[in-house]
């Protein structure tokens, strides 16, 4: 509790032939959201521990998680993450990664979950899932566009907007002269991206 524990895993724990118990391995994770408390324990991170494209992400304020598919997702919250991954899965496809760029995402943020995304190999297609609300479609598509003529994109790319300026979103797109793939609603973008992916 002190220190802001997410987990606490002592194991292997053995009783000595003395009687004592003795911690042979143990884990701790900590909050990241707490980390301002405990400037000592930031400094203990090792990123060679990590996956590079998760610490890349960290230094970029995207939540990334790296998986073992084959399509790549770019969305705003966890739960439409949650909803866009099983949905590719359902398609026929497999998530590469879960990332959530936020209600504030810039074009920089964008661009910097393009590039987090196609450091992965594994990742043949990009499904853009957004729903506008705070982070507003026109927004989002500016920073899309902007993006994919920064970072060399040769993967499809399938773009699924609602909400706030989604109408707006769509244009920027269709006018931008870059090869996107519009769909409707997430079950349609899903079956897209799953069908371009093989």
């Amino acid at each position: 509790m002190a220190l802001d524990c997410s987990l606490a895993e002592i194991n292997p724990l053995v009783v000595t032939k003395s009687g004592n118990l003795l911690a042979l391995d143990a884990k701790l994770n900590f909050d990241d959201n707490a980390m301002f408390r405990h400037h000592d324990l930031a400094g203990l991170e090792d990123p060679t521990e990590m996956d590079p494209l998760e610490h890349e992400a960290r230094k970029h304020h995207l939540n990334y998680i790296r998986l073992s598919g084959n399509v790549g997702a770019m969305v705003n919250g966890a739960g439409l993450a949650m909803a866009t991954m099983d949905l590719i899965k359902a398609a026929g496809a497999e998530p590469a990664n879960f990332l959530d760029v936020g209600g504030g995402a810039s074009a920089e943020m964008v661009t910097n979950g393009f590039r987090i995304i196609l450091g992965d190999p594994n990742v043949k297609g990009v499904l853009i899932n957004i729903f506008g609300g705070i982070l507003r479609c026109d927004v989002l598509a500016n920073g899309v566009v902007e993006a994919v003529k920064t970072v060399q994109v040769k993967v499809p790319i399938i773009v699924r907007l609602e909400g706030t300026n989604v109408e707006q979103g769509r244009e920027i797109l269709a006018n931008s002269g870059l090869k996107f793939t519009v769909a409707t609603d997430m079950r349609d973008a899903a079956q897209k991206v799953a069908a371009l992916v093989g």
